[in-house]
């Protein structure tokens, strides 16, 4: 499959092949929930995986868009050279302010979650409501590309800063929460939304409180689903004979098989790798077999640390602030 890495179209999977490798970043944990959607979703189609939350610079959503591009940079960079084949920005914001910049200059094909989610969206809705962080909300990055698609569309975007920090602090349960979250239904019901675009990769670990909500009234549409399900779709074009079976017209698109487990995954924060593993434990629902601490300054390191060997016969590197399984 021929791809040009400089000019790849925002959010479709036709840049990732069958035994791709691939990278993926957000300002925290929130990527977490694209991983666990590609990493079930593609099964032995992807052999491996490299994530990167800054946890130590969390949360990018009420962040100048220059400091948004230089941790993007910064990120990609490193990325880069942990012989991936393409890259997922698996953080709306970082798409909304630096998408473009990134795939004009990154080494290997770029996508991100908003052009194939509008794509969905903009062929089955009316009344589309997006919630998401501040910036990406002022970027207007969804209601754009939705309106690329069908300019008559009727496009709600309500930016939640709140929600973010309060799952990074492991409390996606909590009654701080729900009443976070309900200030946000009420306005997505108010504005009879037919469906709710969880613009932050964050939200999908609040789905079931949000649907609870919602009163099962409007549906929530994860844009991971969507992501893995064209990228599924474009694999198996191109290698039929390992096709694999989809059906993207569930009723709900929001949490498909949230309890898949993340495997095949090199696992990398900026903050504490205890802090990191304990709060994705709470939000996935098991926890992680390891996590690597790397530091902000070692995001400019142009040697991989993770191995073609180590690759090939997937196994996880060993740093000095490895965080490994435990019971």
């Amino acid at each position: 499959m021929s791809v040009n890495k400089n000019h790849q179209p925002e959010g479709t999977g036709d840049a990732i092949e069958q035994g791709a490798r691939i990278g993926l970043f957000d300002s925290g944990l929130g990527g977490l929930s694209v991983l666990r959607q590609l990493s079930h979703r593609l099964g032995a189609s992807a052999h491996s995986f490299v994530y990167v939350g800054d946890t130590a610079r969390c949360p990018y959503g009420d962040r100048s868009a220059g400091e948004i591009s230089h941790f993007v940079s910064q990120i990609v960079h490193w990325i880069s050279n942990q012989t991936v084949d393409s890259i997922v920005i698996a953080c709306n914001t970082s798409a909304a302010v630096a998408g473009e910049e990134v795939r004009k200059n990154a080494k290997v094909p770029v996508i991100d979650l908003i052009g194939v989610t509008a794509d969905l969206v903009a062929a089955k809705f009316n009344r589309i409501g997006v919630i998401a962080t501040s910036t990406t909300v002022k970027r207007k990055a969804f209601s754009k590309a939705i309106h690329e698609r069908d300019s008559h569309k009727h496009v709600i975007e309500i930016a939640c800063p709140d929600l973010v920090p309060i799952i990074e602090r492991g409390l996606s349960e909590s009654k701080e929460m729900d009443a976070a979250l309900k200030k946000y239904a009420d306005r997505l019901l108010k504005e009879n939304a037919e469906a709710v675009i969880l613009g932050c990769t964050h939200f999908p670990f609040v789905d079931a409180a949000l649907t609870r909500l919602l009163q099962d009234r409007i549906q929530l549409i994860d844009p991971a689903v969507l992501l893995a399900d064209s990228i599924a779709q474009s694999i198996a074009a191109a290698n039929p004979e390992t096709a694999i079976a989809l059906d993207i017209n569930k009723k709900s698109l929001a949490y498909t098989n949230g309890q898949a487990k993340i495997s095949r995954s090199h696992i990398y924060t900026t903050g504490d790798p205890s802090r990191f593993r304990e709060t994705a434990k709470i939000c996935l629902g098991y926890p992680l077999d390891t996590v690597n601490g790397i530091t902000v300054d070692e995001l400019t390191v142009t040697t991989p640390v993770i191995t073609l060997v180590e690759h090939a016969v997937n196994t996880t590197t060993v740093t000095p602030n490895m965080v490994p399984a435990t019971t």
